[in-house]
């Protein structure tokens, strides 16, 4: 039995192969991510720690951090986020998805730590920033609380709740409940009350110690008549002390409503207006009816703040930023920005930008293709300021987020590793440059990717590149040709090439080929013109393959062109040939001489449908003593043709075909050999089987080559693939060889040769390969299983085989915070309330019925103010303020069974402390009479019991006189004085009925009090719709 082996034969170098790649030889990992998502959907910016986070719509989350730090997160499960926000300073970030569970993200060590499955939907989140509380509206109505644990980084539940009946006014109806849509506890009284916005416009004022509504606005006369129905669909405060607020609706209304603030002296139940609101923005939106999807407030100073405004639909879509100014309502100045998309968020962020330049606001606009825009906050602000004089500004100029490889897409690339034996020299060197690190030196030099400057200029020092690692070759759209050192995955630029035309001006056409021979330093080129370029650079003796690099950009290559028919879809060499292959999408073969660039010959062939040469491969065969050098052509149709490499003879008149036509991948030759020590090396070569390993989009076959000479075709192996792929090519391990094959959704599999058996799966989330001719699309892998994939504004490293990381400092440029690098600590966060005074109920409706406005207090400094603080708030939340409704719902029903008052358990005295307020707990008028004539009965039967022991027989008087004797001796009245027994008792019974009776008058004009406060209510009501009619 002899043991077969792989051995690669591309570049003619036989390795001592022992068998195709084992399942412990791979380990499929992403190495790193750098750009923005494509399906970028929600930003969130931590202000504290300067981090910005980007969710998409399959469970990634990005982090963009200071010094050009960025990592990727993976959820568990690839759905979208429906809410993104941080714990300010804390390095957590909350992650709410569509199936309403809530992740508890570690930005320091990028891990997942808790994940909090609701019941209910999800639709209002909000952080109390400065504490562990975080507030959750569902689709009922109804708020919950959550606790956050610092320490463990986990969630739990608090039995602190904001029910909807509670905190939706009295038009509460349980079976009509209103989902919450927004949450936000108010400026300056961020630990007293919590502003809570419904979905039908309905906005409520919650105080948090006295568990109620203290205000409650929001609804139009025309949404109350139900004569419009608008939905709201974003909100902000839209000023610094929490007395208005903005809402946008799904109809493209914009209302300004005031919301009573914690200063104010003015009870918030005397307005008089509260279903009105202060301001109606026309904007345009209402149009088109474009739903208001976001709004953020900006303040200038005390009196003025700038409203930033998005709204968009499916066929319409609009973004403005407008200057408020509470003296001058009226006069409002706003602009706009063109886009040529709807933008779907939006974040202010400040201190992402270069350090060593002022402190720069920045807006962060992310559109609904993935791209972000980004817009200099103080150039907004004076284009709104300097909009109306003589001479208006320009609108501000925008910068978009862009990957810094060059102003032209990717189109095609290939990627070079050093390999182990080099990794030892360059490590030595790694830190030679003046004791400085490597990526200390040079991240200083990249641009910031959330900058306002210019991306398209970096370049590695000259003198750090004898530290290049890894080498990365694209070709451009516009024909420009780049070299970089790939070390780092933030990529630096060692030099470019730009080709010029004979009248030496730049070409501009588009790169569609690079070969690249590391031992020689040739760079073979091809164009979308049919122009090959021969670019060789020049290199010192020493033993550095790289060292090619070092020469001055201009002096170090010389090129030499040739022009063919068609564009240039394949090329092809090998190590000290002195030729070199060509092949065009117009099917015509071209074998090229690399001294002078001139063609030995041209060979045409044909395709079974349109498209040209897809691979080329030289191969030098030898089997049972036959040996040929061979030209192995690849159509792009899968068709398999063989040529003699000297002359161009067709070997095989008919060519290997698939019964389909699909289009081929990869083409390559694999030669099967034993291993065993007792058989020579004669018959080591009689015993050789060569392979054609063809990969196309659905399959993967291996054919024998000695048929396809012949023009048989000889299927040894196939696997049909699930799903389209995109790319393959074979990877190496020191002493195996596999095939990686990348598909269309993101999936990643690596499969062992020959057998194609799967021996591990992986999956690159987000990424979607589709072949833009306006963007950055290119695939390419080096041979020991090093990937790079660019894909538009997106790049991932992704790494195949177990093995060290290639790339330096990737842990540094993953980490966006440290826990041991804490912010500058703040002061404690209290909240100052003012102490309201509490009024009767029917005092203030009177004032308010007859038009008098409630008087502010003599002065606000005068006002006793109450503080809140972290603890206090803690003793709130930790105990329930409202009794479940099941237990509400048994304890009524035990009341109202069996109700018995007994007169020892009514306390029948005057109490000159009369409650204050409108609250009577436990107050009914049915129970209260039904009290009052069970005691009555109670108290008739005893008083004519004792007052007819008044009357007494004769035949009682001896026993009588014994009880006189009894009661002088100890100083009591006899049964002859005045204030005998029987009238006493009498006259203190007769007392306490009068005292029942006022009781019972009290209650009466307490009822009647109710019903007049009814009254005016709806007659304040009329009238005001009356007013409103008139106007």
């Amino acid at each position: 039995m002899f043991v077969r082996k792989l051995v690669e034969k591309a570049s003619k170098k036989h390795g001592s192969v022992t068998g195709g790649l084992r399942a412990e030889d791979v380990s499929p990992r992403l190495a790193f991510h750098y750009g923005v998502p494509a399906d970028a959907a929600l930003l969130a910016y931590d202000p504290i720690l300067h981090v910005l986070a980007v969710a998409t719509r399959n469970g990634q989350i990005k982090l963009f951090g200071r010094d050009n730090t960025q990592a990727l997160l993976q959820s568990p499960s690839p759905v979208p986020s429906k809410f993104l926000q941080f714990a300010d300073g804390q390095g957590v970030l909350l992650n709410v998805n569509t199936q309403n569970q809530i992740e508890v993200w570690d930005i320091d060590t990028k891990k997942l730590c808790f994940l909090h499955p609701l019941e209910k939907q999800i639709t209002a989140f909000a952080v109390l920033q400065k504490s562990f509380y975080i507030y959750v509206g569902d689709s009922v109505g109804n708020v919950s609380l959550l606790k956050l644990d610092l320490d463990q980084r986990c969630l739990s539940d608090m039995p602190y709740c904001i029910p909807f009946a509670e905190s939706y006014g009295s038009t509460a109806n349980v079976r009509n409940e209103v989902e919450v849509s927004f949450l936000s506890p108010q400026p300056l009284a961020e630990y007293n009350r919590l502003l809570i916005i419904f979905k039908d416009g309905v906005i409520t004022l919650w105080d948090i110690k006295t568990s109620k509504g203290i205000f409650v606005s929001g609804r139009t006369m025309q949404q109350q008549s139900h004569q419009e129905e608008k939905n709201v669909t974003s909100s902000c405060w839209a000023c610094t002390k929490g007395s208005k607020i903005a809402i946008g609706y799904d109809s493209g209304d914009i209302y300004l409503w005031a919301i009573p603030d914690i200063l104010s002296a003015q009870n918030s139940s005397s307005s008089s207006n509260q279903n009105l609101p202060l301001q109606r923005l026309n904007l345009g939106y209402k149009l088109d009816k474009v739903p208001i999807v976001s709004l953020r407030w900006v303040a200038s100073n005390e009196k003025s703040g700038r409203l930033y405004i998005n709204g968009f639909s499916p066929e319409a879509y609009l973004y403005q930023v407008l200057i408020l100014n509470e003296e001058s309502e009226s006069r409002i100045v706003k602009m706009v920005l063109p886009f040529t998309e709807a933008c779907q968020g939006m974040e202010l962020v400040t201190g992402l930008s270069d350090p060593n330049k002022h402190r720069q606001t920045v807006l962060v606009l992310l559109l609904k293709s993935g791209q972000i825009y980004l817009y200099d906050d103080s150039e907004i602000e004076r284009y709104l300021l300097h909009s109306q004089s003589r001479s208006p500004p320009t609108l501000p100029y925008h910068s978009s987020v862009k990957q810094p490889y060059s102003d032209s897409g990717i189109n095609i690339a290939k990627f070079y590793t050093t390999g182990p034996t080099g990794l030892a020299s360059l490590e030595e060197t790694a830190s030679s440059l003046n004791g400085q690190d490597y990526f200390s030196s040079s991240v200083s030099k990249y641009p910031w990717l959330l900058s306002m400057k210019d991306k398209g200029q970096i370049s590695a020092s000259s003198t750090n590149i004898h530290k290049t690692r890894n080498l990365y070759i694209t070709g451009h759209i516009d024909g420009t040709i780049s070299f970089w050192d790939a070390s780092c995955p933030l990529l630096l630029q060692i030099f470019t090439i730009k080709p010029q035309n004979e009248d030496n001006a730049a070409s501009g056409t588009r790169i569609t080929s690079l070969q690249f021979d590391m031992p020689s330093s040739i760079l073979i080129s091809g164009d979308q013109s049919g122009t090959v370029r021969i670019i060789t650079f020049k290199k010192d003796s020493g033993d550095n393959i790289l060292s090619f690099l070092h020469a001055k950009q201009g002096d170090n290559n010389n090129v030499r062109s040739i022009k063919l028919k068609g564009a240039v879809t394949s090329t092809s060499m090998i190590s000290n040939s002195k030729h070199f292959a060509v092949g065009t999408e117009k099917g015509i073969i071209s074998v090229i001489k690399i001294e002078d660039a001139t063609i030995l010959y041209q060979k045409q062939l044909e395709c079974r449908v349109s498209g040209g040469i897809a691979s080329l491969q030289f191969e030098l065969y030898s089997h049972n003593g036959y040996d040929k050098d061979l030209l192995i052509v690849g159509m792009e149709d899968s068709s398999i043709s063989v040529l003699e490499e000297e002359t161009g003879k067709l070997l095989n008149a008919n060519p290997v075909q698939t019964n389909r036509p699909s289009r081929a991948l990869l083409l390559q030759t694999l030669e099967l050999s034993p291993n065993d020590a007792s058989v020579s090396d004669n018959q080591n070569a009689a015993l050789k089987e060569w392979l054609l390993l063809l990969c196309t989009e659905n399959a993967i076959r291996l054919f024998s080559l000695s048929h396809a000479i012949q023009g048989m075709k000889k299927i040894t192996n196939k696997k049909k693939l699930n799903g389209s792929c995109c790319f393959a090519s074979l990877i190496h391990s020191p002493s195996n060889i596999g095939l990686v094959l990348v598909f269309s959704n993101g999936k990643v599999e690596i499969r062992s040769l020959p057998d194609l058996s799967l021996l591990k799966e992986s999956s690159l989330r987000g990424f979607v390969y589709s072949k833009n001719l306006n963007s950055s699309s290119s695939m390419t892998c080096s041979s020991d299983g090093e990937m790079i994939l660019v894909n538009g504004e997106e790049t991932y490293f992704f790494s195949t085989l177990c093995q060290d990381d290639i790339y330096r400092h990737v842990d540094n440029i993953n980490t966006v915070y440290r826990k041991d690098h804490l912010p500058r600590e703040e002061p404690s966060y209290v909240v100052k309330s003012p102490k309201e005074k509490k009024k009767g109920i029917f005092g203030m409706i009177m004032k308010d019925t007859k038009g008098n406005k409630a008087k502010e207090s003599d002065a606000i400094s005068n006002e006793q103010f109450t503080m809140t603080t972290c603890e206090e708030l803690a003793s709130v939340f930790s105990s329930a303020n409202f009794t479940p409704p099941s237990e509400r719902r048994n304890s009524s029903l035990k009341d109202d069974e069996n109700i018995e008052l007994d007169i020892d358990d009514i306390d029948i005295e005057d109490n000159t402390q009369k409650q204050k307020g409108p609250h009577f707990p436990g107050l009914s008028k049915q129970k209260l009479s039904k009290g009052f004539q069970t005691l009555r009965g109670k108290l008739k039967p005893r008083t004519e019991e004792k007052v007819n022991s008044g009357n007494t027989k004769p035949e009682d008087e001896p026993s009588i006189r014994q009880v006189d004797q009894i009661k002088m001796k100890y100083g009591y009245a006899t049964t002859d004085d005045s204030t005998s027994v029987p009238k006493m008792i009498g006259n203190k019974l007769q007392e306490n009925i009068k005292k029942l009776e006022g009781i019972n008058l009290r209650s009466a004009d307490m009822a009647h009090g109710a019903q007049s406060f009814s009254a005016m209510a709806k007659e304040l009501l009329r009238n005001t719709k009356n007013e409103k009619g008139s106007s």
